[in-house]
């Protein structure tokens, strides 16, 4: 198709907030363009339907499961109207649904006359977040460890406040549990008691409601060589996302 329509123009007024949707979870979204052209857009009507299209043709979002109702796999929509003439808006509603993912996927849009042309390209984008409802941010944590080489350290303790949606439930798929960020298994020579080689605990509380206060308690041994180790450290319902990373760390000092 050639980048342009005789008659065929539009110009992006609105839309409705980016959403925000739980894994699975499907949500309406409304784009408003005006008909800066000289000729009506008639639903219905070969030639002259125009049509809400994903930049590109691209298909991965109806890979993804995020296109119901759409018209087609990269249509989301045509006008709620049935014709919108010169200087008139269009309405294009449809809805999306999240990926299983979390993550915040961006949708490139644009009006498509098709079987003729795209019409004006103005970079309209819709932001769709997946987002499980598990959030942290760090409370305190008790001091850090001063050892001998080899020596067991006393309990390490860091404490999160739930910020998100979902409740924290212990021995479930919700369980919240602190990891070695990036999954590093390096500290396993020096885990004791860890619920993995690099998930130093669990959640100490058997439900943690959001909101509230959640701890992890963990112990340490210390490597043969003097020196001072980081321990970055970050929150994780394991299978499904990691929480946020706040710089949290444990420093481990070994004396000579």
């Amino acid at each position: 198709m050639t980048t342009s329509a005789s008659g065929f123009h539009s110009a992006w007024v609105d839309g409705t907030a980016y959403p925000r949707l739980a894994p699975g979870e499907v949500g309406l979204v409304t784009l408003h363009f005006r008909n800066v052209g000289t000729e009506p857009w008639q639903a219905g009507v070969p030639g002259r339907q125009v049509n809400l299209g994903v930049v590109g043709d691209s298909l991965a979002f109806a890979e993804l499961g995020m296109a119901p109702g759409w018209l087609s796999p990269n249509r989301p929509a045509t006008t709620a109207e049935q014709s919108v003439g010169p200087g008139q808006v269009g309405t294009f509603a449809f809805a999306v649904r999240a990926p299983t993912a979390p993550g915040v996927y961006r949708i490139d849009l644009g009006l498509v006359l098709d079987g003729v042309a795209w019409l004006e390209n103005e970079g309209v984008f819709v932001l769709v977040t997946s987002d499980p409802g598990f959030h942290s941010a760090w409370v305190s944590q008790t001091p850090w460890p001063v050892l001998r080489a080899g020596e067991l350290s006393a309990a390490i303790t860091l404490t999160f406040r739930n910020t998100g949606t979902q409740a924290w439930v212990r021995a479930t798929d919700r369980q919240v549990n602190l990891g070695v960020v990036g999954d590093d298994t390096s500290w396993a020579t020096g885990s004791v008691g860890w619920a993995a080689a690099d998930r130093p605990a669990v959640q100490s509380e058997s439900f943690v409601a959001p909101g509230a206060l959640g701890t992890f308690t963990f112990q340490v041994r210390a490597p043969a060589e003097p020196g001072e180790y980081a321990v970055p450290l970050r929150l994780v319902v394991d299978g499904l996302t990691w929480l946020e990373d706040q710089g949290v760390f444990v420093q481990i000092t070994v004396l000579p």
